[in-house]
């Protein structure tokens, strides 16, 4: 009945799109000799007024199409086109095709575009004017940013439009960062960026503009024209404890070099590893073969707070980092980014959790004080010769962390201590080439990379004395766990263009060998001792694949439909070197995509997309013998190879009306994971977990719907946005030998403003609800709401001093539970502009709040964390714009 419903929705909001029908003026545009005239701007305008009623842009083709919606009955028709005479026609307000012929002019014609509210349209682009956004408080690009309608900066620092993530971060069109812009985001000055530009269906690689569309952002920053030298530095100290602060980032920008140099330092709870996020999105046709750092090995730690981690987060850290971008003379561009991060963090606190049993619920709480050193050194080389013509890029990179993490967990009045060494080493070159040859243009790509981990957990007392020690308790536990990983993918194709189509077809092999060792240790009286083979994993698994892939699109009439048919022959072997088992897996997948966009009129635009995909498990979900994961948990999957089949398939309405700067997207989503594995928890009465793989066919499906708007109102200097996401998972569980269906329902709801309503007073404020209930067939489970408000107040008492009161309330309710955690935050700030200096002072957490409560909901159990937070601080920092 459900899915009825679901599906009933879906056909009303097809049907809907009917509903935006209009006249539409279709036609070719030309000159006097029969060219097509590509990019002319085309107006529609009342008969008796100059207000654009509509308006749109002739394609590659030639072609335009204009939809109107009016009850006029006559319009005028303009097309302009720079080198020709202006074309003006008066029409009849019906659907049309109308042939337009150009005369050439020796006047030269101004640039047209669409301008309202400080927010300029020309084609796919949208450039916001830096200036009307900006006021007084505001420092760093990133602050301005958050204000203009369309865009979000999420807490991690990544930026999306309308929703979705931008692909490119440009500085002056060139891209030095390679998806690590916080550095730059969070340094550039305000003061030194003239406009940011929005580059809607940007495709990056030059070569395949006219050829390949492409329906991602991103993001350009353009500098004011005398500005060369930009950035921060910042110092500051206060207490208590004692805490000190650092930030010298100085960037340099010329016509042929970019350059970004920083180190950072601070214990006052900056989390300084969110400057080196990187949110690239990888190109790789097989999923899974790019490097990421991961470990079977964990320890057991709290749920971080939803806020500013200068609320909670005790840190010692230190971030040094260099990127350099130098235009050589061929167009080549030679990118070098390096950073160390070497940092101590702490986090304390309580972690209640209940399991969802069929009879009952077990409940489990831990105190948790952990201490997580961080280690790493990040280097990457990259040539990357983008030119209307070719393309060549190869990028180098070598990783390696020697993370290692050790705490004290509190649980039924023991201690246990942990501690965990988990180095790792990531090697990776990625090349792509396309090259013109006769009438198409031919593309090669090579990705290969190694990792290797050998992770070491110590855990003392030992655990599981039933299991591992005939019930008898022991000294300590020692999990050691190895992975190693070889992977190359390639491929070869082209690309053509066959009238409004156009083709990319590909052949590739992709290769990667996986190697898994681990072994388990007790000691009893100070020796060391093997358990057995039941803890002892051997485990190679080779994954080949051979695939043809084609990509077919065309971008014609206000239509982007684009279908990608690979078809993938995968071979794995399992080589178990401890049970001298072997096992050989052949699959043959077919994995169509499809995505297909229709441009309603010059505000709507509708697309809906479809995929199925098929995902097989990695060696760290596949070893037979057990693996101590954490002191909680021993887990061993002691079957076949995991094997999941995504079908999803989402519908999309977008609004973006730049004449009155209001932004808005609706989305609507079904995903079905059909599984081959189902795994039985069994939850002890203590709370430690045994997990396995069952062989059982089994799926997940998830429901969604996402609505987000953003509004810029200019008489108030006011931008407004709106959101809301919902979305139902059910899926099936097994729980102490026991089967169940659980479901997780999450609703969250989002308002969020900031104005500028005087010169000597501008406020932000928030609110975000949050609803999540997870039920199973033999259990209902509580609602979980968490309720967040916040307000940031900025009183501009002149044109050099700033007073800010921030405040903050976080409700969280379960069961019959209720908690209120309040906070409030005052700064003063005094601008020196003759020393291009801010001299302020902070006092943090004034009510001096001790803790925060975190509730969320998981597949069976809901999960409390009271994490401990930082104490009141005063903070006095001085800062220098570069």
């Amino acid at each position: 009945m459900k899915k009825t419903k679901f599906f009933v929705l879906l056909v009303l909001l097809m049907l809907g799109l009917k509903g935006f029908s209009q006249n539409r003026i279709t036609g070719t545009v030309k000159d006097t000799s029969g060219n097509i005239l590509a990019g002319a701007v085309i107006t529609i305008k009342s008969e008796h007024s100059n207000a654009i009623l509509s308006y749109g842009t002739a394609d590659i083709d030639g072609h335009f199409s204009v939809a109107i919606s009016t009850d006029a009955l006559s319009l005028v028709i303009n097309v302009l086109h720079l080198g020709y005479k202006t074309f003006d026609k008066k029409i009849t307000n019906t659907s049309q095709n109308i042939s337009i012929t150009l005369e050439e002019s020796i006047e030269e014609l101004k640039e047209v575009v669409v301008t309202s509210y400080n927010i300029e349209k020309k084609g796919d682009t949208l450039s916001y004017s830096v200036s009307a956004f900006k006021d007084q408080k505001d420092r760093t690009i990133a602050d301005v940013l958050k204000k203009m309608p369309g865009i979000e900066v999420l807490s991690n620092g990544q930026i999306l439009y309308m929703g979705n993530p931008i692909e490119k971060y440009y500085i002056e069109g060139m891209d030095m960062l390679e998806g690590r812009y916080n550095l730059a985001n969070d340094n550039i000055s305000a003061d030194d960026v003239s406009r940011v530009q929005i580059l809607e269906n940007h495709q990056p690689i030059k070569v395949l503009d006219s050829l390949i569309f492409s329906d991602k952002t991103s993001l350009n920053i353009k500098l004011k024209n005398n500005i060369s030298v930009t950035g921060s530095a910042e110092i500051g100290g206060g207490f208590s404890p004692v805490l000190f602060k650092t930030n010298i980032t100085p960037l340099l920008f010329t016509k042929k070099s970019q350059a970004l140099i920083s180190y950072q330092y601070n214990n006052t709870g900056n989390d300084l590893s969110r400057s080196i996020n990187d949110f690239s999105t990888p190109n790789n046709v097989m999923d899974g073969f790019n490097a990421s750092k991961k470990s079977v090995l964990s320890l057991q730690q709290l749920s971080r707070p939803p806020f500013a981690s200068s609320r909670w987060l005790d840190n010692n850290d230190h971030l040094g980092n260099f990127n350099y971008l130098y235009r050589l003379k061929n167009g080549t561009d030679l990118k070098i980014n390096l950073s160390y991060l070497n940092g101590v963090q702490k986090d304390n606190g309580i972690r209640n959790t209940t399991y969802i049993t069929k009879n009952d619920t077990i409940n489990l709480k831990e105190n948790a004080e952990n201490i997580i050193f961080s280690n790493s050194l990040s280097s990457e080389l990259t040539l990357e010769k983008n030119l209307s013509k070719s393309y060549l890029r190869n990028a180098f990179s070598f990783k390696t962390f020697w993370d290692s993490q050790r705490g004290t967990i509190v649980n039924d009045g023991s201690d246990i201590l942990q501690e965990l060494s988990n180095p790792y080493v990531i090697l990776t070159n990625d090349l792509k080439i396309i090259k013109p040859i006769g009438n198409q243009l031919i593309t090669f790509s090579s990705n290969t990379g190694y990792t290797k981990t050998d992770s070491e957990l110590m855990i003392s007392p030992g655990t599981f004395e039933s299991i591992l020690n005939d019930g008898q308790p022991y000294e300590n536990n020692k999990q050691q766990s190895g992975v190693t990983t070889f992977f190359s993918e390639n491929t070869a194709g082209f690309t053509k263009k066959l009238g409004v189509f156009s083709i990319a077809p590909e052949v590739g092999f992709a290769y990667k060998n996986q190697n898994l060792t681990s072994d388990l240790f007790k000691s009893i009286d100070g020796n060391p001792s093997q358990i057995g083979a039941d803890y002892q994993n051997n485990i190679e698994l080779t994954n080949s694949n051979l695939f043809l892939t084609n990509l077919l699109s065309v971008k014609h009439d206000g239509w982007k439909i684009a279908l990608r048919s690979p078809l993938y022959l995968r071979y794995f072997t399992t080589d178990n070197n401890t049970t001298n088992g072997e096992e050989v897996i052949r699959k043959l997948n077919f994995e169509p995509d499809v995505s297909i966009t229709k441009k309603l009129s010059p505000y709507w635009e509708a697309h809906i997309g479809a995929n199925i995909k098929n995902r097989f498990g990695d060696i760290d979900n596949l070893f037979n013998a057990y693996i101590l994961k954490n002191y909680l948990t021993l887990l061993r999957y002691n079957s076949t190879l995991s094997e999941q089949t995504n079908y999803a398939s989402s519908l999309n309405i977008r609004y973006r009306n730049a004449l009155n700067a209001i932004f808005a997207t609706a989305s609507l989503g079904f995903n079905k994971n059909k599984n081959n594995l189902l795994y039985n928890t069994s939850v002890a009465d203590d709370g430690s977990l045994i997990i396995e793989s069952i062989e059982m066919d089994n799926q997940i499906t998830t429901q969604s719907l996402n609505f987000y708007g953003s509004k810029y109102f200019s008489k108030i200097k006011t931008t407004l946005n709106v959101g809301s996401r919902f979305s139902i998972t059910e899926s099936p569980q097994i729980v102490n030998n026991t089967f169940g269906s659980f479901k997780n329902m999450n609703q969250r709801y989002e308002l969020n403003l900031k104005s500028e309503i005087t010169k000597w007073f501008s406020f932000s404020g928030s609110t975000s609800l949050s609803i999540s209930k997870l039920s199973s067939s033999e259990n209902q489970v509580n609602k979980i709401r968490n309720w967040e408000n916040s307000i940031n107040a900025f009183f501009y008492l002149n044109d050099h001093e700033i007073f800010n009161i921030d405040a903050e309330h976080y409700y969280n309710h379960i069961g019959t539970s209720n908690s209120n955690n309040y906070f409030l935050n005052l700064s003063y700030q005094v601008t020196f502009k003759n020393y291009n200096l801010d001299a302020k002072l902070i006092w943090n957490n004034i009510l001096n709040t001790k803790n925060y409560i975190n509730l969320y909901n998981g597949q069976f159990f809901s999960n409390e964390n009271i994490y401990t937070l930082r104490p009141s601080q005063l903070l006095m920092s001085f800062k220098f714009s570069l």
